[in-house]
Formats: C-alpha cells, sequence, structure tokens
C-alpha cells in the first residue's frame, strides 16, 4: 500500500509540473493587460506571435517552457501603443524636407530655405513646420524675401498643421496661380493692393503640391523604415495613416508581405476614383495593414483660420472659416461607405463643421449602431452637438497634445465664450464612453508618452501650466485611449489593444508606471523596449 502511495503521490508531481511550449515568455514585470477588468500580471507567454497567457510570475515560469526567456527587470509592460491619427507616410517624406519646427521668425525661415536649396539636387525646396503663433506678432510670413534669395527655384514651405503654405513666385507660376484664381475650399491670399502674398490656404495648398516630383520608390523606402523606426522608439506598434491613396495603401502592403516593414498600420483612403473602385473589391485586410475607411475634410485648422466656425473668428470679423467638403459629397461618401460596409472618418475643427457633420452622419446611420464612424480631431463642439455621440454610436478622434501646443493663442481665435466647448475631451469621453487618441504626427511629435501628459496633465514640458485642467483624462482613460479604444475605434480590437490570450504579442516595456506618475515627473518617462507579434524591435 505504501507503494501504491508513493508512486500515486510521484505521478501527481510530474503531472502538476508538466509544461506548454512557448517561444517567449517574459517575466520580472508589472503588466497591464488593459482588459475590461484592467488587471495586472506579472508574466506573460508568447508562441507564433500571440499570447498565450499572462499571470502570475511563478505560474507562468512553471507552466510554459521557452526558448527565449526575457527578465523586464521589474520595469512596466503595456499594450503596444496605437496612434489612432497620424500620418505615417507623410511623416516619412517629409524626413527629406527642410524641418522647419522651431523656427522663430520669416526672415530665419527664408535663409533656412535657401542654405537648404544650395545642399539639395531637388527641382523643388520643400519644408514644414512654421507656426506664426510663435512670432514676433504673429504675422502670417510673405514671400518677398523667398523670391529675393530663389528667384527661379520654386518654394513650397507648409505650416506645421500642412493646412497653409507659403510658396515663391516660381512657384505660383509654376501651378499656375494669380490674383484671380479662386479654388472653392482654399484661398489665395491677398495684400491690400490686391497682389497674392505667397500664402496659401488648404485646397490651394494642393494646387501647387501636385506639381512636386515625388521621390523615387528606392528613397522612399529608405524614409519609410527610418520613419518606422521613429515609431518603434516611441513606444507605437500600430499607427492609423489618415488619408492615403489606394497605390501609397499596397505600396505600405507590398513592404510588409516583403519583411520591409513590420509595424502595424490602419489606413484611411482619401476620397477619389481609385478609393471607390476599391470599396466595390472590399477592404484591405492583411495581418499588418487594414484599409477599410474613408477620410473626409470637413474644413480647415484653427491656427491658419480655416477651422468653420458658427461665429467669425473673435480676432478676424467676418471669417467664418473654410467649409472643405461640399455637402452633397458628404452624403454621396456617406452613402458609399454604408453600401460596402467601409467606415468613414472625417476632420472637423470647428463648431461649424462638427455640427454639419455629426447631422450628416445621423441622418445616414439613422441611430444606434456598431459602424464605428468617426470624428477626427472633434476640437470644437457646441454642447449640443455633443448628444450626436451617444445618439448614433460615432467615436470621437482626438489629439491631447494639441490642446497643449494650441492653448497659448486659440482664446484669440475663438473668444473667451467659446473656449469651454473646445480641447473638451473628458466632456467628450463622456458621450460614447470611449475615446481615441493620436497625436497627428507629423503635425506635433511623434511621442505618445508626450500625449499621454497632455491628455492627463493637460500640459507639456514647453508649456507647464495646465491648460484647461478640468478636461483632463484620468491615467486608465488616457492609456485606453492610445491602446484598446484606439483598436476598438478601427474594428481591430479583438486582435491588439490589450495583452489577452490569442492576441497580437505586441507590447512595450517603460521605466516608470504611467498609473502613478506625476505632472512633476511625467517628463521622466521612457520606453525602454517594443516588441511587435512577440520580436524585440
Amino acid at each position: 500500500m505504501r507503494n501504491l502511495l508513493t508512486l500515486a503521490l510521484g505521478c501527481a508531481l510530474v503531472s502538476c509540473i508538466q509544461t506548454q511550449d512557448a517561444d517567449l515568455v517574459v517575466h520580472n514585470a508589472l503588466i497591464y493587460t488593459v482588459d475590461e477588468n484592467f488587471t495586472t500580471g506579472q508574466a506573460m507567454a508568447v508562441r507564433d506571435g500571440r499570447i498565450l497567457e499572462v499571470g502570475a510570475e511563478r505560474e507562468i515560469l512553471n507552466r510554459y517552457s521557452a526558448a527565449e526567456k526575457y527578465d523586464a527587470r521589474t520595469m512596466v509592460i503595456y499594450p503596444g501603443f496605437i496612434d489612432a491619427h497620424s500620418h505615417f507616410m507623410g511623416y516619412a517624406r517629409s524626413k527629406a524636407d527642410l524641418a522647419l519646427a522651431g523656427i522663430d521668425s520669416p526672415r530665419a525661415m527664408a535663409l533656412a530655405a535657401a542654405a537648404f536649396a544650395e545642399k539639395s539636387d531637388r527641382e523643388w525646396v520643400t519644408g514644414r513646420g512654421w507656426d506664426q503663433n510663435l512670432w514676433p506678432g504673429s504675422q502670417f510670413p510673405d514671400r518677398a524675401l523667398l523670391d529675393s534669395l530663389l528667384p527661379d527655384r520654386p518654394v513650397l514651405l507648409r505650416r506645421t498643421d500642412g493646412h497653409a503654405a507659403l510658396v515663391n513666385a516660381a512657384a505660383m507660376k509654376k501651378a499656375g496661380l494669380t490674383a484671380e484664381t479662386k479654388v472653392p475650399g482654399g484661398e489665395v491670399v491677398l495684400d491690400s493692393e490686391g497682389v497674392p502674398t505667397g500664402l496659401l490656404i488648404d485646397r490651394a495648398v494642393d494646387r501647387v503640391a501636385r506639381f512636386i516630383p515625388p521621390v523615387s520608390d528606392a528613397q522612399l523606402v529608405k524614409l519609410l523604415k527610418e520613419a518606422e523606426a521613429d515609431c518603434f522608439a516611441a513606444g507605437l506598434t500600430t499607427v492609423s495613416d489618415a488619408g492615403i491613396s489606394v497605390k501609397e495603401a499596397l505600396f505600405l502592403d507590398s513592404l510588409q508581405q516583403a519583411g520591409e516593414l513590420t509595424i502595424r498600420i490602419y489606413a484611411f483612403l482619401r476620397p477619389d476614383d481609385a478609393t471607390k473602385a476599391q470599396m466595390r473589391k472590399g477592404p484591405i485586410l492583411t495581418e499588418r495593414l487594414t484599409a477599410r475607411s474613408v477620410k473626409l475634410y470637413g474644413d480647415g485648422a484653427m491656427g491658419s483660420r480655416g477651422a468653420l466656425l458658427k461665429e467669425p473668428y473673435s480676432d478676424d470679423e467676418g471669417n467664418y472659416g473654410l467649409l472643405l467638403t461640399p455637402v452633397e459629397e458628404i452624403d454621396e461618401w456617406a452613402e458609399a461607405c454604408l453600401n460596402y460596409g467601409f467606415q468613414l472618418n472625417t476632420h472637423c475643427i470647428g463648431d461649424s463643421a462638427n455640427a454639419l457633420v455629426l447631422l450628416r452622419y445621423a441622418r445616414h446611420l439613422e441611430g444606434m449602431n456598431d459602424l464605428r464612424w468617426r470624428i477626427e480631431h472633434a476640437q470644437t463642439v457646441s454642447p449640443d452637438d455633443r448628444t450626436y455621440f451617444a445618439d448614433y454610436g460615432i467615436i470621437p478622434s482626438v489629439q491631447p497634445i494639441h490642446a497643449v501646443s494650441d492653448g497659448g493663442w486659440v482664446a484669440e481665435r475663438l473668444g473667451e465664450d467659446r473656449m469651454p466647448h473646445a480641447y473638451a475631451y473628458e466632456s467628450l469621453r463622456n458621450t460614447l464612453g470611449i475615446l481615441a487618441l493620436g497625436t497627428d504626427f507629423p503635425v506635433e511629435g511623434i511621442s505618445p508618452l508626450e500625449n499621454f501628459r497632455a491628455a492627463v496633465f493637460r500640459n507639456s514640458e514647453n508649456a507647464p501650466t495646465p491648460f484647461q485642467p478640468e478636461e483632463a483624462l484620468t491615467p486608465e482613460h488616457a492609456l485606453r485611449g492610445m491602446t484598446i479604444w484606439a483598436a476598438l475605434a478601427s474594428f481591430e480590437d479583438k486582435e491588439k489593444g490589450s495583452l489577452e490570450q490569442g492576441k497580437h504579442a505586441d507590447f512595450v516595456l517603460l521605466n516608470r508606471d504611467l498609473m502613478k506618475v506625476g505632472s512633476a515627473d511625467a517628463g521622466s518617462v521612457r520606453v525602454m523596449d517594443t516588441w511587435v507579434s512577440g520580436v524585440r524591435k
């Protein structure tokens, strides 16, 4: 009997320690799963790029045998960050342009363009990043100095938001722009004597930009790889590219299929004939690329006074801003999206643009649904219009870093009465219960950690005074906004956005716990490692 008991006990012990195979076990960490209950663990097992289990340290180590074990050295792990609204292709291309962020005057910008031209063999001189709100007097630039320094070389220098640009006479000539040129949804700005200043607003920028020769495919691949490396360094494992062509989406897919790019991309397609043809074929759905949405522009930007307002700009009497997409086109694309099962995402900054587009959405959606149509930016929304989000299942997709960047000057545009309706992220979150967070890079910096800081503390290193702190998000809601809610806003919440069984093993390691940092030490949080499909980047 004693021998039988000993044998039975030995068999039980062997059964208890029998392990399962895994490719990777990450342990000695604090892991935020960002599941429904916001649970945490200490270790995680991965096989074939997907999560097997997250749990207690000893349980995972005893249960799984892995070829690779990664000691996280007590660092904090989160789901890979998702940028719900960015411009990945645009960011990559901008790496070949003159960087104008931080330039302190129109003269400095013109001199920088001339110096850049000497070193570049490209036909055009292109750049991006200037912001007249940061210059003495906050006046828009004109082309006079550019014309004198670069009389024969066409120049296009985009404002930081991309909704305005300064061009020289050579560029205007190339595009055939004159004082008489009228552009629906845009403006060729004239001086007091009716002469073009070189400043172009919204659609007028497109009239010139179409003449700029594209970089070669080989150069673009190089730039995209650099952009991807920047994303991984920032902790991003998925980016939403807000407005690319079908051709560009297929080019990105070809690079992913060839292993040249490994970052995941959710693409918003431009509203053109090629997109209509793709919609008839169906969405593009691969492991790393999804293209199942259309991007419209309701209006322009606040910084260039192109955002469409219900009442005129407080600092520009008589100017209501611009409607970039006519109502009949909004309706046309809404019907197409309904017919072909595509998502509709519309850029809306001003309160009038938000009201108009929300109403058009409501008339097509006809009540609560799970189509997940989105308002991108939702920057100024009147309280009466916020009800549309909850009533029709419309997702607000916002960029908290914009609030901090714009905080120093936006009251001049809107006036004090409208300010409580602007950048009201907590109020927007309360409507539907979720909020997708992005940065809009390269309009802003690429860092999701800076975006988190702006969402929770409503400040930044350069703007330490909190801006409208009553609209701050909680740390948990901010984290959800850049992980699971961003995934949900892209129909990808079953595959990513949280660290749960069966999902992609996309995760990021930080040196600090985002749930516990304060405003004073938020700037000390660093990305230590980024993993995609269980592979360290």
